[in-house]
This record gives structure tokens, sequence and C-alpha cells, in this order.
């Protein structure tokens, strides 16, 4: 496990289906602690900002289904954090599918001159944090959640250094996506960061017009945008794009994932 300090422009909120646009920006946000499901990193009760770096890491790792509508929220981190690292060893990437591990060698060789037994234990550790968990096996995720609970557990204070990050303890947790085999990252953060560091840039209403698993596939429409906000309150343009410019196709090709726009033109590639 290796600690990072990382500052990055964009992160994307991993919500839940929404049938209705919301209209408040804490409903954006990490959920209340009455939160009554297990996660990767949250216990029963316990609230947790999952988000990815990747704007379209949140639609497969949901499992969203044609018709859902997604509230997909885009938020800046205002200062460095300390993050832990889980899951890069590469048994682990290797069993989700990563195809470019040259871009996790920094993460995959972490220590110089490792020992056997502590790759073994690093390799046991990321296998287990990275497992793909369906909803019907929830309870699955006490084991990731122990991990992750262990290494924040009677943690001693970081150092401060000249330039880094002014929190003296880790902020959060980030692993590779398991839906889109390991070629972006995930990152949950502890609520007191996203409320300390965290700042809201926009939110897309997304519908799901069509998910095509096997390839895999996904069209998505925008329906309504806003980068606007007054206090709490979303402020939701009210004249959309034509349509064709509001539609997006998500899909894996020859190892890399790629976002075009209804035109052929390409958004992004992972």
């Amino acid at each position: 496990v290796m600690l990072a300090d990382i500052t990055t422009d964009n992160l994307f909120y991993r919500g839940v289906p929404w049938a209705e646009r919301p209209t408040k920006v804490d409903q954006l946000s990490y959920p209340p602690a009455r939160i009554a499901k297990q996660g990767r990193a949250n216990r029963v009760g316990m609230s947790m900002f999952y988000c990815s770096v990747a704007s379209t890491g949140p639609f497969p790792e949901l499992r969203v289904k044609a018709g859902d509508k997604i509230a997909l929220s885009e938020w800046r981190v205002k200062e460095g954090l300390w993050m832990h690292n889980l899951g890069y060893h590469q048994v682990a990437l290797h069993k989700i599918g990563t195809q470019n591990l040259a871009m996790r060698q920094r993460l995959i060789l972490p220590i110089k001159n490792e020992s056997k037994a502590n790759a073994q234990l690093r390799g046991e550790l990321s296998l287990a944090f990275t497992k793909d968990v369906k909803a019907e096996n929830e309870h699955h995720y006490k084991l990731s959640i122990a991990i992750n609970e262990l290494l924040y557990d009677k943690a001693d204070p970081l150092p401060k250094f000249p330039n880094g990050p002014r929190h003296d303890c880790v902020a959060a947790t980030v692993y590779p996506t398991i839906q889109l085999r390991g070629d972006a990252d995930n990152i949950v953060i502890r609520p007191e960061f996203v409320d300390s560091s965290l700042e809201i840039k926009s939110v897309r209403y997304v519908l799901v017009e069509a998910v095509d698993e096997k390839r895999p596939l996904y069209t998505l429409r925008t329906i309504a945008f806003a980068n606007t906000f007054s206090g709490n309150d979303i402020v939701w343009q009210d004249q959309p794009l034509p349509e064709k410019r509001n539609r997006s196709h998500f899909y894996y090709e020859k190892g890399k994932w790629f976002l075009r726009d209804d035109f052929g033109n390409i958004i992004d590639v992972h």
C-alpha cells in the first residue's frame, strides 16, 4: 500500500439512479448516514463519497439499465489530499482484465527490492479489495471494508511538507475501476474531506437510452445540464442543446474505452 498526494481537476460522483432530476447540491454529494447498504469501503450507516476520475466510469459501476436516469455531477479537488492506493497488484489487474499494465507500473511495483512475502500479501489484499461483487452478494464487501479500515485505524499523523497537503491524515482510497477493467480509477472519499476540499463544477441529468453488456456499449443522452448553483440550489439551464449534440456512445474496443458524440467525434479515451 502506498500513499499518494493527489490533486485533480475532475471527479465524477457515482450516486444512484434518479427518477426526477435533483434540485439541491447536497442531493449530489455523499448519502446521509442512514444508508442501508454496504459498499466496497462503507459499513451500513457509514457515508462515503464514491467517485471516478473518468466521466463514463459511474455508468458501468452502477450497472445501469436502459431507461435509467443518472445525475452525473463533476467536482473539483481544491487542494492536495493524501490517499491510499489499493488493488494495483498485477495479479488483481490481470483478473479484472487490465490491458495496459505499463500505465500502472508505478503502482504495480511501489516498493524497491520488495520481499516475496510482502508482494504476496499485497497481491492477496489487492484481490480481496477488487472482487467483483454482485448486488445479491453484498455481504462479500465485509472483507474489503475491513481492509480499508485497517489502513486508517490508529494511523499516526502524516508529516507536513512544503506545498504538500495541509491535512495530516489520509482522506481517501483510490482503486482501479472493476467494471472498466482497471483502465481508470475510482476514489472513495471520507465525507469531511468532501466538505473541506471539493467543490461542484457541473451536473448532467442523463438518460441511459441503450445498454449492450456483452460488447459493452452504452448510449447516453443528456436531458438537462447545470453549471450554476445558488447556495444549495441547482440552476438548471432552460434551453437544452439539440438532441443529436446531447447523445453520446461509450464502448470498449481493441483494449480501450471510447466516448464519442453522435457525430462520431471522440470525446474521451481510456
